[in-house]
């Protein structure tokens, strides 16, 4: 809705940016606060198609005070931030996990600004207690993840454990493998088992628009749903 303000957390990777394409290429789409380390990262084309919704704040996720600068007047934060896969920590079998933790930061200044909407971008590799797989579906989603990048599965496991506070209006969207397909792949929401209908790809422009649709629909708040196009 055009009096929402949506701060979007790593805009400037791939899937932020069909995001940002996604709303920014509607009349009336809400206004967006991007919260960038380098807004020379951003596409300039992209930032003037409609100057009157964007504003950039320069910092970390680390900075406190540009973290309040860019809560300002924001009705819902949404994440698509996510780990890289690493020769390092493949050989070395470390898990850090610096962009969950920082989540800690940004729910306290949530709190501040009395923002209760919360969407973060997660894996299948995280589990939910009682979800049920096929055999296919366990092997890819919960053995070669941790076994292939073990530093991205910690991470993006810890972004949805700490994301998912009840004290927020929290989705957390699981994505499979991302591709550059189109927006107007069909999208399927659910917990995994045999009646999943998603498959393990997804386009980043159709997580754009399901994600851009959620923060209209609020359809699953406080849950956590597997995506997957199909």
């Amino acid at each position: 809705m055009p009096s929402d303000n949506i701060l979007v957390l790593g805009a400037t990777g791939a899937t932020g940016l069909a995001f940002l394409h996604e709303v920014l290429g509607a009349e009336s789409g809400p206004r967006l606060t991007l919260l960038v380390r380098n807004k020379g990262k951003l596409p300039e084309d992209l930032l003037q198609r409609d100057p009157s919704r964007v504003r950039v704040v320069e910092g970390g996720l680390a900075n406190e005070n540009k973290l309040d600068e860019a809560m300002e007047g924001v009705t819902a934060v949404v994440s698509f931030l996510g780990a890289y896969m690493s020769l390092y920590y493949l050989i070395t079998r470390s898990t850090p996990t610096p962009i969950a933790d920082s989540f800690h930061l940004i729910k306290k200044v949530m709190r501040k600004h009395g923002v209760k909407r919360l969407l973060a971008l997660s894996t299948p590799a995280h589990a939910l207690p009682g979800e049920v797989y096929t055999w296919t579906q366990y092997i890819t989603t919960q053995i070669l993840p941790p076994a292939i990048v073990p530093q991205g599965s910690a991470e993006m496991t810890a972004i949805a454990e700490v994301c998912a506070d009840p004290e927020f209006d929290y989705t957390i969207f699981r994505v499979p493998h991302l591709n550059t397909g189109s927006a107007d792949s069909k999208v399927y929401a659910g917990r995994y088992g045999a009646d999943f209908k998603g498959t393990q790809e997804l386009s980043r422009a159709s997580l754009a628009r399901w994600v851009w649709r959620e923060i209209e629909q609020n359809t699953w708040i406080k849950d956590q749903p597997a995506l997957g196009n199909y």
